[in-house]
């Protein structure tokens, strides 16, 4: 069973759109303001002054993405989905922006909408290893196993340090059922000393799918010695311990 990773990461911008003066100190005050909520966690207090924010400056782009950052962390991903894109329309070159709405999008599972903008996004920042990854995890979930290999790839040589990449390189290899080329990837991922109970357990999935059941017993044991509540472990133990008691 093939294991995606898929990570968000949050930026924090602090600028202001074009505006008079006066509207730009009043919009930007409550903008800080957003941002020291932010920063405290108050999370329902920030979204008040981002929208005090927006009010005083309805072109503020930032006030929106960062508002949408917030709509994000409380997964109230319709509004989150709704101020990234505003903050598209407003500033057409707002790179994170344009990412956060492929991640929201993906993360609604509308992979359909979700890949034009992260082709757009590797067209436009070709030197972003964050973006060919983005292409290649919503490529996956669509089942383009070639096109999301090929962008993982790329990711990967301008980034060789990204584990995530790395693993999810292995995943698609192993869908693709090249089970000796996972496994390689999958190694090279374990000796980073990351994500080690996962790792362990996609190895011991390879072992599984070559019949190899006592190579496989101690990948999956590892795995679970470390997550002994993990689902997707308990699953491939008992088709492990299954298979054992057949011999």
């Amino acid at each position: 069973m093939k294991y995606l990773i898929i990570f968000i990461a949050s930026i924090v911008l602090f600028a202001c759109s074009n505006a008079s003066e006066d509207e730009k100190r009043e919009a930007t005050a409550f903008f800080l303001r957003g941002n020291a909520k932010w920063k405290e966690k108050e999370y329902h207090e920030a979204i008040k002054w981002y929208t005090e924010a927006i009010e005083k400056q309805p072109d503020f782009s930032d006030a929106y993405y960062n508002r949408g950052l917030i709509y994000q962390t409380l997964e109230k991903n319709e509004e989150a989905l709704a101020d990234f894109s505003k903050a598209i329309e407003l500033d057409p070159k707002f790179a994170p922006a344009l990412f956060k709405k492929a991640e929201m999008l993906q993360t609604m599972e509308r992979f359909d909408e979700a890949l034009p903008s992260a082709q757009l996004l590797v067209k436009s920042f070709p030197d972003s290893a964050a973006n060919w990854t983005l292409q290649g995890d919503i490529l996956l979930q669509k089942e383009d196993l070639s096109g999301s290999l090929a962008s993982y790839e790329r990711s990967l040589s301008l980034d060789s340090t990204s584990v995530e990449t790395l693993i999810n390189k292995g995943v698609v290899m192993q869908e693709m059922n090249e089970i000796d080329l996972a496994e390689a990837v999958f190694k090279k991922a374990l000796a980073t000393g990351k994500y080690t109970d996962l790792l362990y357990n996609n190895l011991g999935y390879l072992a599984i799918q070559r019949m190899q059941w006592d190579l496989a017993a101690s990948y999956v044991k590892k795995a679970l010695e470390k997550d002994p509540k993990n689902e997707l472990y308990l699953k491939n133990w008992a088709k492990i311990q299954a298979k054992s008691s057949l011999k």
